[in-house]
């Protein structure tokens, strides 16, 4: 049964109150590398996976690292000094060597499609927009263009809070309300690497060559959010963790705040 008339006309009642919310739509240009950032991380994924199956390997044989960060070149070459004992251990250890292999080539073929992409007219203004925040490399900021569009479709910032599901559920029955953990809807892919970039703000530093290199050449309305945006997460970082919350949980929140301030930054035209 159709109902297009009674359609328009709720439609109308609904645009009428603002109740309405800007959709974008993309492009299959905008779904091809959307499919092309999404496909990075499940490589990702899968890389670090093949990781933990090697050391929890060769951590059953006795053999534990300790001679500084793992995946370096000197832990490369500790691995290579391993002989485990039986033939077939020493198979499914050559097996798994040989996947890393494979799936690090793989990740580091996206990373240069990725690069590629970030460096065109199309995408290049967003993602040095965004670049000035701190945690917001060139892979984040991708991830966040591709997977929401143009930000000024959200009219507040806690609409895209809410749209990354970082902003805490509730429960109410009559005069009593419950806070929840965060909601965890909307897109997970957004929520991932804005809540990876937080922990960035855990210890306050000045800004490295990296980030002011980002920075170079930037709008100073853009400049000014993103020394706000350092000061007052690690004063949040910092409250939280001193009130006594899981570092975890600290970082979540400083997600959201930060979240607001990619809102602010993707209401400067380019």
């Amino acid at each position: 049964m159709q109902t297009n008339l009674r359609d328009a006309r709720k439609l109308a009642r609904l645009h009428r109150a603002g109740e309405l919310t800007l959709v974008s739509v993309p492009s299959p240009r905008q779904e091809s590398v959307r499919d092309l950032v999404r496909a990075r991380e499940a490589a990702n994924k899968d890389l670090l996976r093949a990781r933990h199956q090697l050391s929890k390997l060769l951590l059953r044989h006795g053999h534990r690292y300790r001679q500084g960060q793992a995946w370096t070149k000197r832990y490369w070459a500790w691995v290579g000094t391993i002989a485990l004992g039986e033939e077939y251990s020493r198979e499914v250890m050559r097996q798994m060597i040989r996947t890393i292999d494979q799936r690090m080539a793989l990740v580091a073929e996206y990373d240069q499609s990725i690069q590629a992409i970030a460096q065109t007219p199309e995408y290049a203004p967003s993602i040095g927009a965004l670049g000035v925040l701190r945690g917001i490399d060139r892979l984040t900021a991708l991830t966040i263009v591709v997977e929401l569009g143009d930000l000024r479709r959200f009219a507040s910032a806690p609409q895209l809070m809410a749209a990354l599901g970082l902003v805490p559920g509730e429960y109410s029955t009559g005069d009593k309300t419950t806070r929840l953990p965060i909601t965890k809807t909307g897109n997970a892919h957004v929520r991932r690497v804005v809540v990876e970039a937080a922990w960035q703000y855990q210890r306050f530093t000045r800004p490295g060559p990296r980030i002011r290199r980002r920075r170079h050449g930037q709008p100073a309305e853009r400049l000014s959010i993103a020394e706000r945006c350092d000061r007052r997460l690690h004063r949040r970082f910092t409250l939280l963790t001193s009130r006594g919350k899981r570092a975890t949980v600290a970082a979540v929140a400083v997600a959201r705040e930060l979240a607001g301030f990619i809102w602010a930054i993707g209401q400067i035209a380019h």
